[in-house]
């Protein structure tokens, strides 16, 4: 008994000792095979923190007065005589509808922002635009909305605008502490630009496009939620990559209330209200913009090899529907982390998009079926 006990501490002791010079070795060797173990895993360890109490159906189609699409969600419309029939849709003429903020912190996304502002012009009031000279992640940056202002003419009498200067981070300090700073430099600007109790407040990134018939719904009916947030169907690099998930739910929009609302981007509600809008992850016209925002970012750790920088990876990337940063998918449930590995399956439609993409399909060919290839590939 006593050799069979020394005979197992002599083989024991060389195999933890290899076991752990193995995974030192695995360490050096591949830094971050820790975070794919870390993702791989997720279904055991973590959970989604999000939970909704009610999901609401969307109801909508050509032809609906604005009276049919308030009743069918349960609501009322404000005082149906202030709507006119154009073209057999009701549209809102006048009316004590609240004030609608469509409100984003802006960095590059030129392309997503004119998108955005052209699919909801009709029924936003005041499009606040809040930009920095520095990225979260404390680079040096041009105040590219500024330097371009003179591209939104068209929207000049609704866009108000404010340039907030961030301060370097310090050392330990991460990248979500300056977009922490900008939410809160957000919460400022409405409330220094007149916004009253009960008006409207989108809490959406840029490339986060709420559709015109959303935010009409929340406007214009009476009954709708203080809070609310809008499931939008995601998609990547262009709307040639639909995502096949439930889709982002991080998108609100919030009846104002002072003293306590505040610009923020996480959970606010437990009611979601479905297909909402648009998310369109990545979507750049050039390999030069995919560059910056890897950068710059809140997950510009991500970026965990210099190749994933290449102009040539990343075109290739782009067309073939793969995840840029080379990692596997956020998932929370074994069986939809096998069902989004590998490639986005291409769709061919472009049904349902928003209004100004369709109708400029030349100048946003990058974002339809078949117009993976950036206009700069071939000079980088």
């Amino acid at each position: 008994m006593i050799g069979c006990r020394y005979f197992r501490r002599s083989i024991l002791f060389p195999f933890m000792l290899g076991l752990l010079a193995m995974v030192a070795c695995v360490s050096i060797l591949f830094p971050y095979v820790w975070v794919d173990v870390g993702y791989i895993t997720r279904p055991i360890w973590d959970k989604q923190s999000e939970k909704f109490d009610e999901v609401l159906v969307h109801y909508f189609a050509d032809g609906m007065t604005m009276q049919d699409r308030c009743e069918a969600h349960g609501w009322k419309v404000y005082n149906s005589s202030l709507f006119t029939s154009q073209n057999q849709v009701q549209t809102p003429r006048l009316g004590r509808a609240p004030t609608l903020y469509d409100a984003v912190i802006f960095s590059v996304e030129l392309d997503m922002l004119e998108i955005r502002i052209r699919e909801t012009w009709d029924v936003v009031d005041y499009f606040m635009i809040l930009e920095s000279n520095s990225t979260f992640t404390g680079l040096a940056k041009e105040t590219v909305f500024a330097n371009n202002r003179k591209r939104f003419e068209f929207a000049e009498s609704k866009i108000r605008y404010r340039m907030l200067p961030l301060s370097p981070l310090e050392k330990g300090q991460s990248a979500w502490v300056n977009e922490g700073r900008m939410r809160d430099g957000m919460t400022d600007f409405l409330l220094e630009s007149g916004i009253r109790d009960g008006d409207l407040v989108t809490t959406a990134d840029v490339d986060e496009v709420i559709s015109k018939r959303t935010l009409e719904l929340l406007k214009y009916c009476e009954g709708t939620p203080e809070t609310i947030h809008l499931q939008l169907k995601n998609y990547l690099y262009s709307f040639e990559f639909p995502v096949q998930n439930n889709g982002i739910w991080e998108t609100g929009v919030i009846k104002w209330k002072r003293g306590t609302s505040r610009y923020l981007h996480s959970q606010i509600s437990n009611i979601l209200l479905s297909d909402a809008g648009w998310h369109c992850s990545f979507c750049f016209r050039t390999i030069k913009d995919f560059q910056f925002k890897m950068q710059a970012y809140s997950h510009a750790d991500r970026v965990r090899y210099t190749s994933l920088m290449k102009a040539h990876h990343i075109q290739r990337t782009i067309c073939e529907g793969r995840d840029l940063f080379g990692m596997f998918p956020e998932a929370y449930s074994f069986k939809d982390l096998v069902t989004q590995l590998g490639t986005i399956p291409k769709s061919s439609s472009a049904v349902g998009l928003p209004l100004w993409v369709l109708t400029n399909r030349e100048r946003f060919r990058f974002l339809l079926p078949g117009g993976c290839q950036r206009q700069d590939a071939l000079l980088s």
